[in-house]
């Protein structure tokens, strides 16, 4: 699939801002532990001494959620207008960073990380593949939880299929059927925790 134009993600950032809720931290919680169940690791426990890069974080980044001395990079552009959450998220020693993924230098700034994360972000970004991509190489992790299907519309630039992710990462993870959950992801979602060889 192919990227967008700079100025079609800033339309499309633009309309997700219009669209984006509910802000509410019970509702994000409830949704982070469900993925981090299917992911089958724990959403509190086990950060100590991680570096996660959490990918288009929102307002409530999963990030808040996590317990250690971890270092907790969320990329979110939508933070620069959102000055209440970001101020929470910062209070929760997370850096915010609202550049978009495409263009942070990971490498450059923290080296390999241990961990990215795409939780419901990839139909909202300049480039899905080469977000992948910069995850594969600055990334010793990758855990996704991603819907699938849908159509283009303006505040969603592209659709996600399975072979977005089996063409750069291969197939490591499974299907979750949409509607399994009340108030959780009505679309199915393609789910999995990608690991580094080397």
């Amino acid at each position: 699939m192919p990227a967008v134009s700079y100025d079609r993600w800033v339309q499309a950032q633009n309309q997700e801002f219009i669209e984006y809720g509910p802000h509410d931290f019970d509702h994000k919680r409830k949704g982070k532990e469900i993925i981090f169940s299917y992911l089958g690791i724990e959403l509190e426990k086990g950060w100590d001494n991680k570096s996660i890069v959490e990918v288009a974080a929102g307002s409530t980044p999963t990030l808040g959620f996590i317990e250690g001395n971890a270092t907790k990079i969320a990329i979110e552009p939508l933070m620069a207008r959102w000055d209440k959450y970001r101020a929470i998220a910062e209070s929760q020693d997370i850096t915010v960073i609202t550049d978009p993924y495409e263009h942070v230098d990971i490498k450059g700034t923290y080296g390999t990380v241990d961990e990215t994360w795409f939780f419901n972000c990839l139909q909202h970004v300049i480039d899905p593949k080469a977000q992948l991509e910069k995850a594969k190489a600055t990334s010793k992790i990758i855990r996704v939880f991603e819907p699938l299907g849908g159509t283009v519309n303006t505040a969603h630039p592209h659709v996600i299929s399975r072979n977005t992710f089996i063409e750069v990462l291969g197939d490591f993870g499974q299907i979750f059927k949409g509607g399994t959950h009340q108030g959780f992801h009505s679309f199915d979602c393609y789910y999995g925790t990608w690991r580094r060889e080397d």
